[in-house]
């Protein structure tokens, strides 16, 4: 497996605050413990807008670290969910960058609504994944296979690829990643470190997350509602780079 050297969390306009920053965080996590160690992990909280902050949906600015031009590349790219990420799915910019890393065969990652992201980029064409439960039913549709049962995530090691459900996920499917990408101590020492090892236990270390228990009615009802939000048509929306 490829050393992963550098991690890019895309933030953008209306991003989820969990989705955001909880893969953030705990790349950082796993980057301050490498460096204690004499070794390298960049984690960039990047944004293809500019400026020195970005707005996420609940109106918290989050500063970023600097602004991702085009041609940029890292080892992994980590597209999370949120309101604004059915505008990023209609951001031709963003959709050619991750082409660009699936054809390069870098990791790409995504949760929540950011997996309207990667299937619209046409980065999932071919493979399974998982889902939030407001696009297990269109993604489908539009030709992206969600696992079934639903799981909490899943990693496509042979892909790179790697796929979450809603923000309730985001938190141990990251530890799993943290895991698989840099092995099993260090996964195991991130999870007991932040209290995750004794509320998660051994489903944790694992290519293939927990059954996610889906009530069919409850189910649909998100999905009628969040559907047109996530997978806008290209009409819906006027700016797809959204506000600064």
């Amino acid at each position: 497996m490829k050393t992963i050297r550098s991690i890019l969390v895309l933030a953008f306009p209306n991003a989820g605050e969990q989705d955001l920053l909880i893969p953030w965080e705990l790349f950082k996590a796993q980057a301050w413990t490498m460096a204690n160690r004499g070794e390298k992990l960049d984690v960039v909280l990047g944004s293809f807008q500019g400026g020195s902050s970005v707005a996420t949906q609940m109106g918290t600015r989050v500063h970023i670290d600097r602004k991702i031009e085009s041609d940029e590349r890292f080892d992994l790219v980590y597209i999370p969910g949120g309101i604004g990420a059915g505008a990023q799915s209609l951001n031709p910019m963003l959709l050619d960058f991750l082409r660009a890393h699936r054809a390069e065969g870098r990791w790409i990652a995504g949760n929540c609504a950011g997996m309207a992201v990667l299937h619209r980029a046409g980065v999932l064409q071919g493979l399974e994944v998982t889902s939030p439960a407001t696009l297990s039913r269109r993604l489908p549709a539009e030709g992206t296979r969600v696992v079934q049962p639903r799981r909490a995530w899943k990693i496509d090691a042979e892909n790179r690829i790697f796929s979450s459900g809603g923000a309730g996920t985001v938190h141990p499917s990251t530890m799993a990643l943290v895991w698989h990408l840099f092995g099993d101590e260090a996964g195991r020492a991130l999870a007991a470190g932040w209290d995750a090892l004794p509320l998660h236990g051994e489903s944790l270390f694992a290519l293939l997350g927990p059954v996610m228990n889906d009530d069919p009615a409850v189910a649909s009802r998100l999905q009628d509602a969040w559907e047109p939000v996530f997978l806008p048509a290209p009409q819906a929306v006027a700016d797809p780079l959204g506000a600064q």
